[in-house]
């Protein structure tokens, strides 16, 4: 899959390299929220999820607002597998995967729908008013130092009926990730495909 990648730019999600197995999750939130809505993914990495979402709000006839978020500089080692999961591609890009990221989001012919912000997650969310998004996802950093920061700067951003959730419940592969999630937000619950949410009041 990877030499895919490599050798060509996408024509569709699912010809991006990553890990993605939730857009049941996608599709609710493109039915449930209303046109004009605004929502953002912080951790993207090639793709894959992104434009997923990008695909999914093309398809419905709504106007949203999808906003991507990463470093593009890799997450480093972490996990139970302790792996660099994003290491092969930082070093492809000479250092950042951000060219390969924006080329996947045009070669799915998303470039009018998603834009693409290149930060660190706390820096980003102050680029944006507190209860102004509908939904935020949270796929970046999963050891508990950087969820409970990330937990703590984008919560104030999503409105009132809106939705935070993330990536990784998973009590085997991310065991770090359930327990913060329990410790920070009990009113958090599973949701979709090993993802968690917060209905926000």
């Amino acid at each position: 899959m990877f030499a895919r990648w490599r050798n060509k730019v996408p024509a569709r999600w699912t010809e991006i390299y990553g890990w993605f197995h939730w857009r049941a999750g996608q599709e609710e939130a493109v039915r449930h929220f209303d046109d004009g809505s605004r929502f953002v993914e912080v951790g993207n990495f090639l793709g894959r999820s992104l434009c997923s979402l990008g695909e999914l709000v093309q398809q419905s006839g709504k106007s949203f607002s999808v906003i991507g978020i990463d470093t593009c500089r890799g997450s480093g080692i972490e996990g139970t597998r302790q792996k660099d999961y994003h290491a092969r591609a930082v070093r492809k890009g000479g250092g950042t995967f951000a060219g390969a990221l924006h080329r996947n989001v045009i070669g799915c012919g998303l470039a009018d729908i998603v834009s693409l912000i290149v930060s660190d997650s706390i820096t980003a969310a102050s680029f944006f008013a507190d209860r102004s998004i509908a939904w935020v996802h949270l796929d970046a950093r999963h050891d508990r130092e950087h969820l409970i920061a990330d937990i703590a700067a984008w919560l104030p951003k999503v409105r009132h009926g809106g939705w935070l959730s993330g990536d990784d419940y998973d009590e085997e592969k991310w065991p770090e990730v359930v327990a913060t999630i329990h410790d920070t937000l009990p009113a958090g619950r599973p949701w979709s495909v090993k993802q968690w949410r917060l209905l926000v009041e």
